[in-house]
């Protein structure tokens, strides 16, 4: 009897286990099938993200003039770096930044003279170790020897809001969400653009001359067209390089520039 009891006990403590290890490896395959987890910073902030493709609005890519200096934004390519020395701001509650959002003083965003906006990139403090992905949607600090202002709630996340000023390296990671898609300025946008050749048109002049410039400064091609000179830059195969190339000639002013299929 005693012997049919403990093998009774037995068969019950295997079925357990085994039920025990069905559910493990449901748990671990539900893990697998959720996808990868999103990224987050330090203390549990959420990571902006990098827009699918290179979105920036020309109102933010003209060149503008602070005191007398001229800045003139450009588009980096990703990866790019700078080293120097971060501020931060607080002091704007509710003013509008460059890309006309509200500033946030406990928010996590920054400032930067020529980077695109809005774009993301990755904050180090150099004399911590603390990094931090955020937003760049404003213009500054126009002093000479710093290269970053960061909002309040971001210098508090890096580790220097009591000291002020910090040692930072930033990497451009991309253009943020926010801006207008490139795919908008293209007319009729084909399936398979990424294949297709584009041209950049810089303009049609009238004026030799103007156009000649224009050619000069961007290293351009000029044709006749129905009776006027079109200066244009390319072919460039896909629309994404086209498209850098495009946010270039309005960092030069020339704000009109579209892009085109090339015959």
């Amino acid at each position: 009897m005693t012997g049919h009891i403990t093998l009774n006990a037995t068969f019950a403590l295997s079925r357990k286990s085994a039920g025990l290890w069905v559910m493990l490896a449901g748990l671990i395959f539900l893990s697998a099938c959720a996808g990868p987890k999103p990224r987050f910073n330090a203390g549990g902030v959420p990571a902006p993200k990098v827009a699918d493709e290179a979105q920036y609005r020309p109102a933010n890519l003209r060149a503008y003039e602070i005191r007398g200096k001229t800045y003139r934004p450009y588009i980096p390519r990703t990866g790019e770096t700078q080293t120097g020395t971060a501020t931060w701001y607080g002091h704007e509650s509710g003013n509008l930044t460059a890309t006309g959002e509200r500033f946030v003083p406990e928010g996590i965003s920054a400032a930067h003279k020529t980077w695109p906006l809005p774009s993301i990139i990755e904050v180090t403090n150099l004399d911590n170790g603390r990094s931090l992905r955020l937003r760049l949607n404003d213009r500054g600090p126009f002093v000479d020897d710093r290269i970053l202002d960061l909002s309040k709630g971001a210098a508090k996340h890096l580790g220097m809001h009591e000291a002020g000023t910090a040692r930072v390296r930033i990497k451009f990671l991309g253009p943020a969400e926010g801006g207008v898609p490139a795919g908008q300025i293209i007319a009729s946008r084909p399936q398979n653009s990424d294949s297709d050749r584009y041209r950049v048109q810089i303009g049609a002049f009238s004026n030799r001359d103007n156009a000649e410039r224009a050619k000069s400064m961007l290293n351009g091609r000029i044709e006749r067209s129905r009776g006027l000179y079109v200066v244009y830059l390319g072919p460039f195969k896909g629309t994404q390089q086209a498209e850098l190339e495009r946010q270039k000639a309005m960092s030069q002013g020339y704000f009109d520039a579209i892009l085109t299929r090339a015959q």
